[in-house]
């Protein structure tokens, strides 16, 4: 069941109301080899968050916001590194929700992204990957820097008929790989720079290589100076110009 964009299904207010924690019966202490996946998670969500900076009806969160697929029932509460919800009311959920419920919008996330680590990759390539495609979720992207915990450094996978297949992966002359997220726009780069793998993400339709927020201001200030500068300099040319004719 759906409902239409920034519409909410009320729930029960004992359910609407009651933290996430109290839906499952042991709470995960912080893994251990969080650093492993730290560098990733801080230099790609804050890309993901920027591009929708400004549409109030698209959710970006993760990797501490969870995501509760079944409030009636104990231990449906799942935590990705980075979601993407489209059509549903951001400040409301931000404001007056604990966590995310899919029960309570109609909508599961478009986008799922989960980053490697010792600890947690058994479980994302299994229990979280079925978890997953049960609650539809449209895309889901497993990140490893290195591909040693995943086995391969970048996979995307989009559901078809309750079952994920796998987006086509391309390879660059210079031996980068990449694969295109259908339902953010957005080309999902794995590039190897002195040994050590990094990402990047790129607009699908402009092919512009995407930044955090700050840093986009930052270029779009300096190219606005420049603007201003050849402009100027272009005043004083037609005024010496001027100057020369008199």
């Amino acid at each position: 069941m759906t409902t239409p964009a920034g519409a909410k299904m009320p729930l029960p207010s004992d359910v609407a109301d009651r933290p996430w924690y109290e839906l499952i019966s042991d709470v995960a202490e912080p893994i251990e080899d969080g650093m492993q996946q730290e560098d990733t998670i801080d230099h790609v969500n804050p890309i993901i968050r920027a591009r929708y900076a400004d549409d109030p009806t698209v959710l970006v969160s993760g990797p501490t916001a969870v995501i509760v697929y079944d409030s009636d029932t104990p231990g449906s509460v799942i935590s990705p590194d980075c979601y993407v919800v489209f059509g549903v009311d951001t400040e409301f959920i931000r404001r007056e929700r604990r966590s995310y419920r899919i029960d309570e919008w109609g909508k599961p996330p478009a986008f799922v992204m989960e980053v490697a680590s010792a600890s947690t990759a058994a479980r994302d390539l299994g229990d979280k990957r079925e978890i997953y495609a049960r609650i539809g979720v449209t895309e889901y992207w497993r990140l490893d820097r290195n591909g040693e915990h995943y086995g391969e450094p970048l996979v995307g996978e989009r559901l078809v008929d309750g079952e994920y297949e796998r987006l086509e992966l391309r390879e660059e002359t210079d031996g980068s790989t990449w694969s295109r997220s259908e339902v953010l726009g957005v080309d999902v780069y794995h590039l190897l720079e002195d040994g050590f793998g990094r990402f990047r993400l790129r607009d699908s339709a402009t092919g512009e290589w995407l930044n955090v927020l700050g840093e986009e201001r930052a270029m779009r200030i300096a190219a606005e100076a420049q603007i201003r500068e050849l402009q100027a300099e272009l005043g004083r040319l037609r005024g010496d110009r001027l100057d020369s004719q008199g």
